[in-house]
């Protein structure tokens, strides 16, 4: 009987270790292709000097460009987030996403995924944030020269509304930047936080209103940023489009081109950085597959061999956690994505096969201090 308990765990570690270094193989060769397709396009390099340079004759000598640059980038803003629903090139479709979308819809009006919600929202959450890190220095440099242009040429309180606007929008990009909200240490120390006011709020450590002040003007601000950030440039947008003729009607030409411009150059940078990005994810990622589950692993499968006393019981406890860190992670996609062929990027999306699987998702849930490679 125990022959039979350790020939059985042996053929499951045979399994397991395959899928390991199946895994292994193509995030290898996926990082082999990336760094094959990482030279820089010499047509894609002239294409943005020679706009940087139109646009700087055009400053040059068109009165209202500060104001067609601010209009643009507004509209900038609003128009990029459909940039990704536009399917790629030569990336086959992985699936019917509008089916799997669907599915998530309905199973969370039941009470299967809906119970996983926090953890569900975790991985949604980190892919937000993750993509929008590489858009961080094209954003950073287009809202600084609004803030610039705001000052010179747009006054009144249509100038602070810009300047106001674009200033929100340089603070939430710096801060994905700097805090990057969807590392695993971020998360953990905002639970530290809340830990740790919960402590000093129930052991009376100091007075109430020194622990909740702090912490109400701080989310306060993250809150005005946010939604400034993010739900106001439309707003802004219909503000400047009704106090400033200049780009309406003939207007509206160099408004388009200077919008051009910005698309291409935010592109641009944004798909060297997300290169970037991606490379250090897919080497983490790599790393994490073999020190934290092909290793234990192989030295549980070389233990078995031998039955050693009590591996299997050691093998049991270990599992779970080892199982769940596997999982979290395949459970993001990192894909290129370009326009037309032209001006690729890299994104990281969540794999909705295994965001929808309920069994998936109990596992890592029930193991939230398996490893992240986020």
């Amino acid at each position: 009987m125990v022959e039979a308990s350790y020939g059985g765990v042996q053929d499951h570690l045979d399994r397991l270790i395959a899928s390991v270094r199946f895994e292994l193989d193509r995030e290898e060769a996926e990082l082999a292709e990336l760094d094959r397709s990482g030279g820089n396009r010499l047509h894609s390099i002239m294409l943005v000097v020679d706009l940087v340079l139109a646009n700087v004759l055009l400053w040059l000598v068109v009165p209202d460009y500060a104001v067609y640059w601010i209009t643009a980038s507004f509209f900038l803003y609003v128009v990029n987030p459909f940039l990704l629903l536009i399917p790629s090139s030569g990336v086959p479709a992985d699936g019917d996403t509008s089916s799997s979308l669907s599915r998530l819809t309905e199973r969370f009006g039941g009470s299967d995924l809906a119970a996983h919600w926090s953890t569900i929202a975790t991985i949604f959450w980190n892919a937000f944030f993750i993509n929008n890190q590489p858009l961080a220095p094209a954003f950073v440099a287009i809202y600084s020269l609004n803030i610039l242009f705001a000052l010179l040429r747009v006054p009144g309180l249509t100038g602070w509304l810009i300047i106001f606007q674009s200033a929100a929008i340089l603070v939430f990009y710096l801060a994905i930047a700097v805090f990057k909200p969807y590392r695993g240490d971020f998360l953990d120390s905002v639970i530290g936080i809340q830990d740790t006011v919960t402590s000093k709020i129930h052991h009376h450590v100091e007075p109430l209103w020194k622990v909740v002040l702090p912490i109400g003007l701080a989310a306060g601000v993250v809150a005005i940023v946010l939604i400034v950030a993010m739900l106001l440039p439309g707003f802004t947008l219909g503000v400047i489009w009704n106090s400033e003729q200049t780009v309406s009607g003939a207007g509206f030409i160099p408004v388009l081109f200077v919008l051009a411009s910005q698309l291409v150059l935010a592109r641009y940078t944004q798909g060297a950085a997300s290169r970037r990005l991606v490379r250090q994810l897919r080497v983490r990622k790599i790393q994490l597959l073999n020190t934290d589950v092909l290793a234990p692993l192989v030295a549980y499968r070389s233990r078995v061999a031998r039955t050693q006393p009590g591996v299997l019981e050691q093998f049991a406890q270990n599992f779970a956690e080892i199982r769940a860190t596997f999982i979290s992670l395949k459970m993001y996609r990192m894909l290129p994505q370009d326009l037309a062929g032209l001006l690729p990027i890299h994104v990281v999306v969540p794999d909705l096969n295994l965001v929808l699987n309920l069994e998936m998702i109990q596992i890592v849930g029930a193991q939230p201090g398996s490893r992240r490679f986020l």
